[in-house]
């Protein structure tokens, strides 16, 4: 897994989104926190100004720059290409025929993508966030950085990169080529949460009933580490848990791949009917949703109608689209 021949290759087919990775990384943290100084100073000028008070950073201002924002999303999409060119491309070029050929156990050649993206992850991530530590701990806004703990700004943003980057990988071993293994990676990123609301949805037009939305749900649903702050005991453990899991089924289940499905929307065809039944699903209570909103909320009656025609047409709908996702075969030639 440490060969050089086969970081080399790793490196060749993700070079562009490495270095594109590492420039949101740099804004990120870096230019953030940069950018968030001068707003501090901004906002410390007006307040002496108006009341001759002095403004203080929040916790929420810190964990903005370290673990939370857009910008975060940012990255995380970066990291879901970056695995997606390490499989999802392979298959599609099919490199991953020469791959498989090479003197390797399949696992060997997984584990490799495994360090090679997390090793970089780690050492982007760990880089600018010194750089952009030290950018506001030689600031007269110094002490903001006690507000929060090493947890919160450091290992709980890192973690949930690992986590997304594993969890992006493990997607690419059961999709067939690079689209349907970034598709398949958000929309299984947000399916507990997403699932959660389209039931809720579903509750709300026919009983007027909220659900409490469950503890564990969070825990369970792969974007909320890279989304939210991943600073308490059990979300550090269930990331690390999260990992590990999704590696070793991610090892495994690469062995098992089948080179002749490369190019199809999934490698493993017994997979086809269980995707078909929970896309048209999530797809009808999608539009059930959607169509029950344009109703008046006082007219129930209507609301429920209106829900029932927007399931049915989006049912029709995500047949044909699932149907032709299952059927399509995406190859294009590999030059290099």
């Amino acid at each position: 897994m440490f060969h050089k021949a086969l970081w080399y290759q790793n490196y060749k087919q993700t070079r562009m989104i490495i270095w594109m990775t590492l420039a949101l990384f740099v804004v990120f943290l870096p230019f953030q926190s940069t950018l968030a100084l001068e707003t501090w100073k901004e906002l410390q000028e007006q307040a002496q100004l108006v009341d001759d008070s002095i403004y203080e950073v929040q916790q929420w201002d810190v964990l903005q720059i370290f673990s939370e924002g857009g910008l975060a999303i940012l990255v995380t999409l970066s990291i879901i290409v970056l695995a997606g060119m390490l499989v999802g491309l392979e298959r599609n070029t099919r490199r991953n025929d020469f791959t498989f050929s090479l003197p390797f156990y399949r696992n060997d050649l997984f584990l490799a993508k495994w360090f090679y993206g997390a090793i970089l992850i780690s050492l982007f991530h760990s880089v600018n966030f010194w750089i952009a530590y030290f950018i506001i701990y030689q600031s007269e806004f110094a002490s903001a950085l006690y507000l929060v703990s090493w947890t919160e700004i450091f290992w709980g943003p890192l973690l949930g990169f690992l986590f997304f980057f594993t969890f992006s990988l493990f997607i690419g071993t059961i999709a067939g080529e690079l689209i349907s293994q970034i598709a398949l990676t958000i929309v299984f990123a947000i399916f507990p949460l997403g699932l959660f609301t389209l039931i809720q949805g579903l509750i709300d037009v026919h009983f007027k009933y909220y659900l409490n939305q469950p503890v564990w749900l969070e825990y369970v649903t792969p974007f909320m580490y890279v989304f939210s702050n991943t600073s308490t005991i059990a979300t550090i453990i269930t990331a690390i848990a999260f990992t590990v899991f999704f590696l070793l089924l991610g090892t495994f289940l690469y062995k098992k791949n089948k080179i002749e499905h490369n190019g199809e929307f999934l490698i493993f065809k017994r997979l086809n009917l269980p995707f078909l039944i929970l896309f048209s699903l999530c797809f009808s209570l999608l539009g059930g949703m959607i169509i029950s909103s344009l109703a008046p909320w006082n007219a129930d009656a209507l609301r429920i109608v209106s829900y029932w025609i927007g399931f049915t047409l989006f049912l029709l709908f995500s047949l044909l689209i699932a149907r032709r996702l299952l059927a399509m075969n995406l190859m294009i030639s590999n030059k290099a």
